[in-house]
């Protein structure tokens, strides 16, 4: 701590004990009695993190000024740094000859930025756990929808993954903005943030804010690397939707630059671009899903009726014939197959990724274990 005048003996004791007793704010305040005059602190994107008195009104382009002219507008601006990291500003308006608390209370605004750090990051490795184990899908559905609860997601509410990436080394990426607001309020981050191998996994709820969230993690990526790009999941439901999500928006990312979202789900390309174990049993499901409601809802058998007529390479009447239904009786579902995936159903791409879906539903529906995962 930087060298202090023989009267502080009794004013920089207070100084810590707010901080230690009430936090930035409580610090702020003690700060501002000290010194007689008002002070403010601000994160670097000129939001307000304290003022006192409360009243004081601040305009953040002449705390800007004053920092590269110090003394011109009878405002004292000092940088708070962590790690050699620019984190906040401290501002003071007249301080007199007490200008030196304003030095000691920026060293203290370190500390307590440093502490909260701690403790917000002990959270986000908890939450890394967490989507580790549900992507690599080691949690049975209770556990991982209590472990989605303790790191603040809501298991029944739908969720999108975003990834971002860009040509950088690994120890940058851990340099994920802090929201300073929520540290300040021992919050957990607004949205869950982690980094999993070369990437910044998010989580966010589904509503019409993604695309702006994407942008601000693209530009945080563009900002660490070039070839910056942003995958973007389509919403899904619980802990299967989170691990579909995953690899839906790694394979955005593999369409290119800038924010990507993903086309319809494309199992053979997910085979082709990852080396991991797939959940194919949840894509099956995302894939078949109207069909599978449909089927659920009105005790159909159209899901029935799709794999035995790419089991007979689609013959219509060998397929009538092992369902024991007319052709116009065929004709008719696999009319409202078609309408119900809005695809057809004849094409390479169509027969490659239901087949290969129906395989994985039938395998994943006579496997011990629930979701189970197959391996390319």
């Amino acid at each position: 701590m930087s060298a202090l005048q023989p009267h502080a003996a009794a004013d920089v004791p207070r100084l810590l004990r707010a901080a230690q007793e009430g936090g930035l704010r409580r610090l702020m305040a003690v700060l501002h009695r000290s010194i007689e005059a008002e002070v403010g602190l601000f994160d670097l994107d000129g939001s307000v993190l304290a003022t006192a008195p409360g009243r004081a009104l601040w305009d953040y382009e002449h705390v800007l000024a004053a920092r590269e002219a110090p003394g011109e507008a009878g405002i004292v601006v000092l940088t708070v740094e962590l790690h050699h990291e620019a984190v906040s500003l401290l501002a003071a308006r007249e301080p007199g000859d007490k200008r030196y608390l304003v030095d000691v209370a920026a060293e203290i605004v370190a500390l307590e930025i440093g502490r909260l750090r701690a403790g917000q990051q002990v959270r986000r490795e908890l939450a890394a756990d967490v989507l580790d184990d549900i992507i690599e899908n080691r949690l049975s559905g209770r556990e991982a929808r209590e472990r989605m609860t303790g790191i603040g997601l809501d298991s029944n509410r739908p969720h999108r993954v975003l990834l971002g990436r860009s040509r950088t080394s690994s120890p940058r990426l851990l340099k994920i903005p802090w929201a300073i607001h929520a540290l300040m309020s021992n919050r957990p981050d607004p949205f869950v943030r982690v980094v999993r191998g070369e990437d910044i996994v998010m989580v966010i709820p589904d509503d019409p804010m993604v695309g702006r969230i994407a942008g601000t993690l693209l530009q945080h990526v563009a900002d660490l690397g070039p070839d910056a790009r942003v995958g973007v999941s389509l919403p899904h439901v619980g802990a299967s939707g989170l691990r579909v999500g995953y690899h839906e928006a790694r394979a955005a990312l593999c369409q290119g630059t800038g924010v990507q979202y993903p086309r319809r789900i494309d199992l053979s390309q997910l085979l082709v671009i990852t080396n991991e174990a797939l959940p194919l049993g949840d894509f099956a499901r995302q894939f078949l899903g109207p069909l599978l409601d449909y089927d659920r809802r009105h005790g159909g058998s159209l899901v029935e009726t799709l794999h035995v007529y790419l089991d007979t390479d689609r013959v219509a009447g060998e397929t009538a014939d092992r369902l024991f239904v007319h052709r116009n009786t065929l004709r008719y579902r696999l009319r409202q197959i078609e309408e119900l995936l809005g695809m057809g159903i004849e094409s390479s791409w169509s027969i490659t990724n239901l087949s290969l879906a129906l395989a994985a539903l039938e395998e994943d529906s006579t496997s011990p274990e629930p979701a189970r995962s197959l391996r390319p």
